[in-house]
This record gives C-alpha cells, structure tokens and sequence, in this order.
C-alpha cells in the first residue's frame, strides 16, 4: 500500500540522496542475520564502482558511445547481446550500459549469465490497511490484506503466492473510501482471522517452505514497493495487536529505492515504474495482491537488467520509536508522521 504521491514522473535525472555515513547500525544484529549485506565489505562485485583506470576509460567511452546511439541502432545492439528491447530509451541506454560494465567486472561475453542473486528466493508483500476520505494523523491503519508473492532467483519466476485478509477490531466497520479503493468487501473482513492469527498463518506458510531457516542467511529476503508496508503499517498493526514486530521484517529491499538507484531516475510508485519498463499494470491497483504481482514483475526485469538485489531499507533496531513498539500508551502521531524522506535517511544504497 503506497503512501500517497507516489506517482511522481519517473524520468527525470535523480538528485543526490542525503548523506548517511554518519548513522549508526545495530553491528551485533546484522551479523547475525540476513542483513549482513548491508555491511560495506559483504557487497557484490557489481555493487561497487570499477577502479582500475584502464577499465574505467573503456567504460566512459563505451557510455558516450551508447548516449549517442539513435533509437534503432540502441535496439539493434540490445538484440546482438539478446536483452530486452521493452522501455523508454533512458532505461534501454542503462540496460546496455549495465550489460557492459558486467563485462569488464565479469570479464566474459556473456556476464549476465554469470550472476547469482544473493538470495534464493524474494518474497515480495504489499498490505492493504483501513483508510478514511478526510483521515488524520492518527488514524489507525489497520492491515485488512496481506498477500505474499514469491520469486525462485536462479529461475528468474514466480512460483508461489500467499494471500489473506485480516478482521479489523478498532473500525470494523470499512469505509466506503476503503471498499472503493482497495475492492475490499466488508463480508471478506468479517469472515476473516483477525491480525494475529493471519501473522501466524504467514510465519507457518513460509516455515512450511522454509524460507525463515536461521543456518541459511541467503534463503530469502522480503521486498516492498518503498519504506511504508513494514515500516509504518507493519509497526502499526503490531502495536494495536500487542504482539511483537517479526524479526524477518526489519530488513527488506525497497524496490522503489532499488529501480531508483539502478536506472538513474527519480522515485516514482508502482505504475510509473512498469510504464518505463514498457509494461503494463495487471490487475486491479490496491488490491494488495495484484500489486505484489506487479512489484515481483518489476522486480524480476532488475534481475533480467543485471541488478543484484541486497537489503536497502529497514527498522533501525536503536530507533526509540521502533523499541516503544509494543507500547500502546504511546501517541500514534511519532509512528504516522514517518515519511519517505525519514525512512531513507536511515540506510546507505
């Protein structure tokens, strides 16, 4: 469930992010969980700036020569090395270039088939929650879908899915902003488990395909459309349910982050992003799982363009605001004032 604005234009150059050399991480936990990517030396070759000099002028010359080429003749090497021809030109122009550079790093003609994504699998979660017309601040999100969508890497395909949705108990009662927006029926709410029960159902799903192993750090990472879905409506539903915030949900790989970084472009949300791949939307927007699906297709055209997909995006494990988590006499305003802006300060690309 995107935050709103989320469809800003996505082609234009991206600004220089805040620096963040100077925040902190919880080392001790890092290290001993799946987000020990997160660590400066545990980066993927591709990750890092190429440094030997003789490299680095064969790869500024070929840039020049690709931001030069027309239209047909862009396709026409795109086709030579079989990439995907799909997308405005900028996107295409960063496909070729990206192909490139995995040559140099990879030295071989054929790098991208070269590439092992760092995770076996990527679970891909996007909520849907209560919403009012005229809410507030304080309005009390409360998690009604919660769909999962899970990606085999090495087969670069979805192979599962997961989905329930989730009985209300502050606003039971849905509004017809909600209804509208989201497809939800308030006899589907009715019928369903209430939060808790739906976490237990998720941990079991994926302990069934053991995705949560702890002797396997690579099995799998979750993946969001932005900071929002475990940051703000996962802190949220957890406070209200007075239950503790999942372990596996601290860490994730904002996807949004993601496209932003690999194709040098501005953030934009869900529709944005596959109209610059030359995609279409599939389904019906804010049903949380037809959105998943289309983050998961956004996700594995990163793959296909030779991205490698680490932990981005987090909960700070020292943030007082996620320590008092379960602490419902706290104000909700600290937990419904976080932003876009917020969240991404907190973590380095």
């Amino acid at each position: 469930m995107a935050e709103p604005n989320d469809e800003n234009v996505c082609l234009t150059p991206k600004k220089t992010s805040k620096s963040s050399k100077d925040q902190t991480y919880d080392l001790a936990w890092i290290q001993h969980t799946n987000a020990k990517s997160f660590l400066p030396n545990n980066r993927h070759p591709l990750k890092k700036p190429i440094t030997d000099q003789s490299c680095q002028k064969r790869l500024s010359k070929y840039n020049g020569i690709v931001n030069r080429m027309s239209n047909d003749q862009l396709d026409d090497e795109l086709r030579k090395r079989q990439l995907s021809i799909s997308g405005e030109i900028e996107i295409r122009r960063l496909r070729l270039k990206h192909f490139y550079k995995a040559q140099i790093t990879f030295g071989c003609e054929n790098p991208f088939e070269l590439i092992e994504q760092h995770y076996e699998y990527i679970a891909v979660v996007d909520f849907e929650a209560t919403c009012n017309a005229n809410q507030g601040t304080t309005f009390p999100h409360e998690i009604i879908e919660f769909p999962i969508v899970l990606i085999d890497t090495k087969q670069k395909t979805i192979i599962d899915k997961f989905q329930s949705y989730c009985r209300p108990t502050i606003k039971p009662i849905l509004s017809n902003f909600c209804i509208e927006l989201t497809g939800i029926e308030q006899h589907q709410v009715d019928a369903a488990p209430t939060f808790p029960e739906v976490l237990r159902n998720v941990e079991n799903w994926l302990n069934e395909r053991q995705l949560l192993t702890p002797t396997n750090k690579r099995r799998c990472a979750f993946a969001t459309d932005g900071p929002w879905d475990f940051a703000k409506f996962l802190r949220l539903q957890c406070r209200f349910s007075s239950i503790p915030y999942p372990r596996w949900a601290k860490k994730w790989i904002n996807i949004r982050k993601e496209f932003s970084s690999f194709y040098s472009v501005q953030r934009c949300g869900i529709e944005k992003m596959l109209q610059n791949l030359g995609l279409r939307f599939d389904g019906r927007h804010h049903s949380g799982l037809d959105d998943s699906i289309n983050i998961a297709r956004i996700t594995l055209e990163l793959m296909k363009d030779g991205c490698v997909l680490l932990l981005n995006d987090g909960v700070r494990a020292s943030d007082p605001r996620f320590l008092d988590l379960n602490s419902l006499n706290d104000s909700l305003k600290d937990v419904d004032n976080d932003d876009e802006t917020k969240s991404d300060d907190n973590f380095d690309e």
